[in-house]
This record gives C-alpha cells, sequence and structure tokens, in this order.
C-alpha cells in the first residue's frame, strides 16, 4: 500500500512540472473557439486529420495569436496587407520584382533578397504555388505578409539546406513598382 501512495504522489508531482518547448507546441492542437480566432474560425478543423489541415490550423492559430487580420486564397495562403500600391494588378506571366524576406514561422530567417542587396526579378508562375497564386491578388507596389502552408512551399521535398520538408512559411514581401 505505501508503494502505491508513492507512486500516486510522484505521478501527481511530475504531473505539476512546467511545461517544456514541445508541451507547449502540442498545445497549439488544442481546438480553438470562434471567439478565439474570428473569422478564420470557418477554415479551422477541429479533428485536423491530414497534414494540410493541420497546417491550415498552424497557420489560423498563428494569425489569432498576432492578431493579424487576413485575407484567405482558395488553397489555404493567407494574406496580411501591409500597404496597398498604386501600381496595376499583377497577372501571370508578368515580370516583376521583389524584395523579401522569408521566414519559418518561429522567426528564423532562412532566405532575404535584402541580405543579398539586390531584389529578387521574375516572372510571375516561376515561383512556389503559394507566390505564384497570392501574387495573382496583388499589384504593384503592394506590400504584405505571406503565409503559405507547407504543400503550397517547397512540400515534402523541402528546399535542402534552408526549408526542411513539410514547413510552414512567412515572407514579408514588398512587390517592387518597376519590372
Amino acid at each position: 500500500m505505501r508503494i502505491l501512495t508513492i507512486l500516486i504522489a510522484v505521478i501527481a508531482i511530475a504531473s505539476c512540472k512546467p511545461s517544456t518547448v514541445a508541451e507547449t507546441d502540442a498545445s497549439a492542437a488544442i481546438p480553438k473557439s470562434e471567439a478565439d480566432l474570428g473569422v478564420l474560425y470557418q477554415y479551422y478543423h477541429t479533428s485536423p486529420s491530414t497534414l494540410e489541415e493541420k497546417d491550415e490550423n498552424t497557420l489560423i492559430t498563428y494569425l489569432a495569436d498576432h492578431n493579424y487580420d487576413a485575407q484567405r486564397t482558395i488553397s489555404g495562403v493567407y494574406i496580411v496587407m501591409k500597404e496597398t500600391g498604386t501600381g496595376p494588378a499583377i497577372k501571370w506571366g508578368d515580370p516583376i520584382k521583389t524584395d523579401y524576406k522569408g521566414t519559418f514561422l518561429d522567426g528564423k530567417e532562412f532566405d532575404s533578397s535584402y541580405k543579398r542587396g539586390k531584389p529578387l526579378a521574375f516572372r510571375v508562375g516561376q515561383m512556389i504555388p503559394g507566390w505564384n497564386e497570392a501574387l495573382l491578388t496583388r499589384r504593384k507596389g503592394d506590400k504584405f505578409l505571406l503565409l503559405i502552408p507547407s504543400h503550397m512551399a517547397y512540400g515534402k521535398r523541402g528546399f535542402p539546406g534552408a526549408v526542411p520538408p513539410d514547413s510552414n512559411l512567412m515572407f514579408d514581401i514588398s512587390v517592387l513598382d518597376e519590372s
């Protein structure tokens, strides 16, 4: 009987320990309410079963935790407008230049045109799917945050040396009003 009492006491004490990072991350899986998420609640999965559903919940929770007002594209890419440009709407195949900083949701930077000292020049359609889709909803001169689920970023392959497989990404983007 004494051993059982000691075992119960040890279990009770162990359950009161401070949470670790892993446990804090697991708490993000706790179903959120409409009051927590606002308009994004309609996209939140209360019982996520696929990586895409889990990624969406992660992005929605991140947006809610940071009080961001975001637009959602059809594929689940989230756009947080910072400044609306006055240039023309962006179309598929348009040549554009952007300055950007790419980070993981924890803030760790993995790429930046600012650090290279040169904007990125490309044609819409040549980037990862999340960029391509989001840019078609923007105009030249726009500044925005882009939160991309892993399947619309580098997916299962990742980007060796920079982005692990199945990573959700965030980009702080300025579309320059020049080609």
